[in-house]
């Protein structure tokens, strides 16, 4: 089955349709899941995560998709393979609910039986083995900054204490009407990222009262080439996002590029604050 149909799957359930059972005869037994929660090795950043929905599948036969918490009918009967994967909201749009393939799957083998309920709790992934971390930028003391080549403005994101979503530090970069345009890149320019799958997400957590963008930029011979896509909007309360970059990276045929990100001070604003923690760039 493809996304596409994924996808068509979890609207359904979300507005109360349940499709036929394989077994019309056969009441479903029910699986509760009250959360999904990230365990970090070191190297792997803090574990905040933005898991809104659980992908469920019975011996490999997908049953949907469900909010969280969840009760999940499931119309089998005895020994059954549950995998459940991560469900995020792909650029934190309602509309593009997605599984997140960087954390793994969670499997629970159980004996099911008709109008039973089992009660899993919270369950706990992890990132997966062959995730790779291009960077991680926490803003911690013992770490190098990341987002240190000044492409327009004079900010810099400076670590602080005082506003912080995990840790010891957030980054926080200032805006005014002196300096309402900021644009930052990464240090070191990215490369090969799409090699192997051309699947790339930036994890950010963030806190701010000025709109940023996320995009690439780097040169194919003289000529500038600069994409622009996923962004957030202000927000008073820490918020995570997964943003996809694969397909600004794969359209732009770069061979090496930084990621920058651009902060816009509001119009009528004399001046606005952008707090970022947690900012991770993932591919395979």
């Amino acid at each position: 089955m493809n996304r596409f149909l994924l996808v068509l799957t979890f609207a359904f359930i979300l507005l109360g349709f349940t499709a036929c059972p394989p077994d019309a005869e056969v009441a479903p037994a029910f699986v509760e899941v009250e959360d999904i929660a990230l365990s970090t090795n070191s190297g792997e950043g803090a574990n905040t995560t933005a898991i809104t929905e659980v992908w469920v599948f019975a011996n490999n036969s997908f049953i949907g998709a469900f909010p969280l918490p969840a009760r999940i009918p499931v119309a089998r009967v005895g020994s059954t393979e549950l995998r459940f994967e991560a469900g995020i909201r792909q650029n934190g749009i309602s509309r593009t609910p997605d599984i997140y393939e960087f954390y793994a799957p969670i499997t629970r083998n159980l004996d099911l039986q008709p109008g039973n309920t089992i009660d899993l709790g919270t369950l706990t992934t992890t990132y997966r083995t062959d995730a790779q971390f291009a960077f991680i930028e926490g803003f911690e003391t013992n770490s190098s900054r990341v987002f240190t080549d000044q492409v327009v403005g004079e900010a810099t994101l400076i670590p602080v204490q005082d506003v912080v979503r995990s840790g010891s530090f957030s980054g926080r970069l200032q805006l005014s009407t002196d300096d309402p345009l900021v644009e930052l890149g990464t240090a070191d320019p990215l490369s090969g990222l799409t090699d192997k799958r051309p699947y790339v997400w930036l994890e950010v957590d963030f806190r701010s009262t000025a709109p940023v963008v996320w995009g690439i930029q780097g040169n194919i011979g003289i000529e500038p080439v600069r994409l622009f896509d996923p962004g957030f909007q202000p927000r008073n309360e820490w918020t995570k996002i997964y943003f996809n970059l694969s397909e600004i990276i794969v359209r732009s045929t770069l061979d090496e590029y930084r990621l920058v990100l651009s902060a816009l001070l509001p119009e009528g604003s004399e001046n606005a604050e952008v707090y970022l923690d947690n900012v991770k760039l993932l591919y395979f």
